[in-house]
């Protein structure tokens, strides 16, 4: 995901800058593979006065047209797909508005995803793991195994939005699901279908619970497993009591697939309201 700011000097007119910006996005896309939807770019014009350069430093003779592209990018491309996106970028910048190859000066910086939030306040990770997911799903069978961020993806989907389809195709299957057998629908569990039935309604199917909503405080993954902790907001049906709890859910990984799925619950919340 590049973000492009331009900068040059003020007074070009505006089919200039539009044959600038669309030029340093086609050579994006033909140089480094860029998707042809992945276009934001910042224009930016400067007074003489707020342009300050050296004419002949590492390259020039530079001119009053001189213009820089400073690109930040979530990918590290490597040396040789940039050398490539450079010499394209000079070639269409000639050929179009008319830029002089000695007036291009750019600048490209690498960021981890996480720091990129594109809207909704949603870390940039999160974005990437669904596209690759639902590029997954389009091509069903191709997948064998899942990253440590598509998995903190479905893991945060599934509770946070009740959203069972990221994290289903990553079950092995024999996946165990396992509840402290304190609780009334407490017990082990065994197979992507025992999990999905689990996760498709409230907890104990709604003998135990009027309504249940959960907060996700984080999720946290390493090689061998994610771990989620949460905070609940819950309804006991017995006596309409309101309480509110948190737990933790413990997630197995071996070889890019879940394994297991235990909780760990304050059990005492959820049965101080149940009959004897």
């Amino acid at each position: 995901m590049p973000f492009v700011d331009i900068s040059l000097a003020r007074g070009k007119s505006d089919q200039y800058l539009a044959s600038v910006s669309e030029t340093v996005h086609d050579a994006l896309v033909a140089g480094l593979n860029i998707k042809p939807d992945d276009n934001f770019q910042l224009i930016h014009q400067h007074d003489p006065g707020e342009i300050v350069f050296n004419r002949g430093f590492r390259g020039g003779p530079r001119s009053d047209d001189w213009i820089v592209f400073t690109i930040t990018d979530d990918l590290d491309r490597g040396e040789r797909a940039k050398r490539r996106f450079y010499q394209t970028l000079v070639r269409l910048l000639e050929e179009r508005p008319g830029v002089r190859p000695a007036d291009v000066f750019v600048i490209m910086t690498g960021v981890p995803t996480e720091n990129f939030s594109f809207a909704g306040g949603v870390i940039g990770t999160d974005i990437e793991a669904a596209e690759s997911l639902e590029a997954a799903a389009r091509a069903s069978g191709t997948r064998d195994t899942y990253t440590r961020a598509e998995m903190t993806y479905a893991v945060t989907r599934l509770f946070g939005n009740r959203d069972r389809g990221p994290i289903l195709p990553m079950l092995r299957d024999d996946v165990v699901l396992t509840l402290p057998t304190t609780l009334p629908y407490g017990g082990e569990f065994t197979g992507p279908a025992a999990f999905d039935d689990f996760f498709a309604k409230i907890p104990g199917g709604g003998a135990v619970w009027k309504s249940f909503d959960t907060v996700v405080d984080d999720v946290l993954a390493a090689d061998d497993h994610v771990i989620a902790r949460l905070a609940n907001t819950a309804v006991l049906k017995a006596n309409g009591k309101t309480i509110v709890f948190q737990n933790l859910w413990l997630f197995g990984v071996a070889a890019g697939r879940i394994t297991s799925a235990q909780l760990y619950a304050d059990t005492a919340a959820a049965t101080s309201g149940t009959p004897d």
